[in-house]
């Protein structure tokens, strides 16, 4: 069989075998063997490419996790230091804030949002280095929106109410409050006006366009994720790391952690609803109004209830 080529790179460069042409010319045992030996050299060559390539992606992959949680860990001990730790320059800032007339945990809520928000523009221009616009912050595909926005609030609203009923029922009124106390009225509406609008500002940028578009940039060369296996490895990997966010690291040796299972659970189903938005509407618009009106609704919920039960 000398006739029959040799195999050629280029060809499966091409997609083509050189082995088409000349199948019929396999007339001998030792020209059938040589064609199987082909073919099995073939398919562990093929296989090894999408290895290869599978292997490649993992890495990828492995390596930008690892650069976004240590991303994550590293600024919430940066903002912590700034904004809670009295040792830390937030003296002057929380005095100033004091004599704009808010107590000294809520100066402190103001300006741990305030610098998160900061913190979040600015690596977004480090680091995405993509117009704003581009990435997010925009009114685009504004009916998406609004029908995002008008299913949450009311299925969010009944699903609370009954978590929160079944929740007394089981474990009573401790387990939703969990450590919050009576306050003046005029305490209460500035912790609600607080944690009601800078939340979704605050964290959206960083979770849902740091992280949403890192992957993309990484794993899928800056394009947008067209298909829905995409953008759902992106809702999931994005929701983990939200709920990451949510648990505090107060020492490193030895590793001590400050979590609540409950709000670490809902902030991973929660960032799938956040993410989903963001991915459908090309806009944090969506993000940011549900995240904040969770927040709204447990914030006033735990004064409500208070007022109910009389702490």
């Amino acid at each position: 069989m000398k006739n029959l080529p040799y195999v050629d790179k280029s060809y499966h460069e091409m997609g083509q075998s050189p082995w088409f042409s000349t199948l019929d010319s396999a007339n001998s045992w030792a020209d059938w063997c040589n064609l199987v030996l082909y073919w099995t050299t073939y398919g562990i060559y093929v296989t090894s490419l999408g290895m290869g390539k599978g292997c490649t992606w993992l890495f990828k992959l492995l390596v930008a996790l690892i650069f976004l949680v240590v991303l994550i860990i590293c600024l919430q001990q940066v903002i912590n230091y700034l904004s809670y730790d009295r040792k830390g320059p937030s003296a002057a800032v929380v005095r100033m804030l004091g004599m704009a007339g808010l107590e000294e945990p809520l100066a402190r809520a103001l300006y741990w949002y305030v610098l998160q928000i900061a913190f979040s523009l600015l690596l977004i221009r480090l680091i995405i280095r993509r117009p704003f616009r581009d990435v997010g912050f925009n009114l685009y595909n504004m009916k998406s929106s609004r029908t995002i926005i008008s299913l949450f609030i009311p299925i969010y609203t009944i699903v609370v109410v009954l978590a929160w009923y079944g929740m007394t029922r089981i474990w009573g009124v401790g387990m939703i409050l969990s450590g919050a106390e009576s306050q003046t009225l005029a305490y209460q509406m500035k912790d609600i006006a607080i944690f009601s609008l800078l939340p979704g500002p605050g964290e959206e940028p960083l979770f849902r366009i740091i992280v949403i578009q890192f992957l993309l940039m990484v794993l899928y060369k800056g394009k947008h994720a067209e298909s829905r296996s995409a953008k759902v490895f992106l809702v999931v990997v994005s929701s983990l790391l939200f709920a990451l966010g949510h648990v505090f690291v107060l020492s490193f040796v030895p590793l001590q952690l400050k979590y609540s299972v409950l709000q670490v659970v809902t902030s991973f189903v929660l960032g799938m609803v956040y993410a989903y938005s963001y991915l459908h509407t090309k806009s944090i618009l969506a993000a940011v109004v549900c995240h904040n009106y969770t927040d709204f609704v447990v914030r006033f919920g735990a004064y409500l209830l208070l007022g109910f039960v009389g702490v």
